[in-house]
């Protein structure tokens, strides 16, 4: 599949199966998109996998009860590191 058909048929999704995420296509995934560009090689992202129930009940909550995050085997919060972007001014000068 090219990332133009990835764009085309790509759908989000409510409803998922329950069955556990083998920690290997985790790690997989989490390395892909830590290769991504980003400005200046900045890399300001932070990955949090989460699988305790207790604390996708807190993140359901958190994100006003919606109801498809507790059942999902994993949920990977996305986070940007805003230090990272101090700095940017600085860097483009010293380019």
């Amino acid at each position: 599949m090219d990332v133009s058909e990835a764009i085309r048929t790509r759908r989000s999704i409510r409803k998922f199966k329950s069955n556990p995420i083998p920690d290997e296509k985790i790690k997989l995934l989490l390395e892909s998109a830590r290769l991504a560009p980003s400005g200046t090689n900045t890399q300001p992202w932070r990955f949090i996998v989460v699988k305790d129930d207790d604390t996708k009940a807190k993140l359901q909550r958190a994100s006003h009860n919606q109801r498809h995050i507790k059942p999902a085997p994993v949920i990977i919060v996305c986070c940007v590191d805003l230090k990272a972007f101090k700095e940017f001014p600085v860097r483009w000068m010293n380019l």
